[in-house]
């Protein structure tokens, strides 16, 4: 319940009364809860209310489309409007990478005519790194992050954007920074094993801790060694590896780097002369992702040599048939 300006003066008073009644004891029990209180707000601080991100939580895009024709006719009228540039810049921004420019172009503006919104630094870092600027969608997130450094969300998009610009070093350096948080995720252990990897760094311990885990940890475990076998051209250690990965349950779930795991595979059977264990890769390849390009042309590969492979074996076992017929 909120209270009003006008309320508080009297709510004074009476706790002031209330404590002068019941004594020191009251009031030390009332210290030590408020105390309390402001410790827990403190470390709980996180993203702001009422801060959409996700798709589910906006509003429909047939109406977010009339709002913004409202907000184009109030912007027409007030070009300097700050509220209504930022309300126009989340609007694009729910719209989806088409309006991203014109999102960035908004709240920029309202930004530099003084906007103050800390979720501006969220909408700006995502939009800038949808459209490749990496720098700039860095510096949104640690601006948001000094805000809101509990944030685990933007401190894992702010570690997944160094790793992807080839900041290893910074990427170590904000997973790491996370699990000093108390995250307790799978898929960041996986994400620090492969940041310090990539930063020539030991990370035996991240996958020692993930297949303690078991499960889904174990699974991405096998994934991440075999990803790393596969890019070092360890080819018969990466297939084995990425061979028990694609048969975990996770796969057939919502993991995200399926079409990785599936062309990993399949090219490292087809560089170990394993052809049949590289069609059956490569074919839930293209069930998986039909717009990968390499694992098309190498399923071609594959499918060529096999109908060679089958088309010899038939002429061979005709031979034999044949020499057979002439000894009898």
């Amino acid at each position: 319940m909120k209270v009003s300006y006008e309320k508080r003066p009297a709510l004074k008073d009476a706790l002031n009364k209330l404590l002068h009644a019941y004594g020191a004891p009251l009031g030390m029990f009332l210290f030590i809860v408020l105390a309390a209180l402001y410790i827990f707000m403190a470390k709980g601080r996180g993203p702001l209310p009422e801060f959409p991100r996700s798709q589910s939580q906006f509003m429909q895009s047939a109406r977010a489309e009339r709002r913004l024709a409202e907000l184009s006719k109030t912007l027409a009228e007030r070009p300097g409007d700050i509220k209504a540039l930022d309300e126009a810049g989340r609007l694009k921004f729910q719209l989806g990478q088409p309006r991203y420019v014109e999102a960035i172009a908004d709240l920029e503006r309202a930004r530099a005519l003084g906007l103050a919104d800390a979720r501006s630094f969220y909408y700006l870092g995502v939009m800038y790194q949808a459209v490749g600027l990496y720098d700039f969608a860095a510096l949104e997130y640690r601006k948001f992050l000094n805000n809101f450094p509990g944030d685990t969300e933007v401190r894992m998009l702010l570690a997944k954007l160094y790793y992807s610009a080839g900041d290893f070093p910074g990427a170590v350096r904000e997973y790491e920074a996370l699990l000093r948080d108390g995250a307790d995720d799978p898929v960041l252990l996986e994400n620090l094993a492969l940041a310090r990897w990539k930063n020539k760094q030991d990370y035996a311990a991240q996958l020692s801790d993930l297949r303690a885990k078991g499960g889904a940890g174990a699974f991405l475990a096998d994934y991440a060694e075999g990803r790393i076998k596969y890019e070092l051209k360890e080819y018969p250690a990466a297939q084995a590896l990425l061979k028990k990965a694609a048969g975990a349950a996770p796969v057939s779930g919502a993991f995200a780097d399926q079409a990785a795991l599936y062309w990993m595979a399949g090219d490292a059977a087809w560089k170990n002369k394993d052809g049949e264990a590289a069609f059956a890769y490569l074919t839930e390849l293209q069930k998986a992702s039909p717009g990968h390009e390499e694992g098309r042309t190498l399923l071609a590969k594959v499918e060529k040599s096999r109908a060679a492979a089958e088309k010899a074996r038939a002429a061979a076992e005709k031979a034999r048939a044949k020499a057979a017929a002439k000894k009898k």
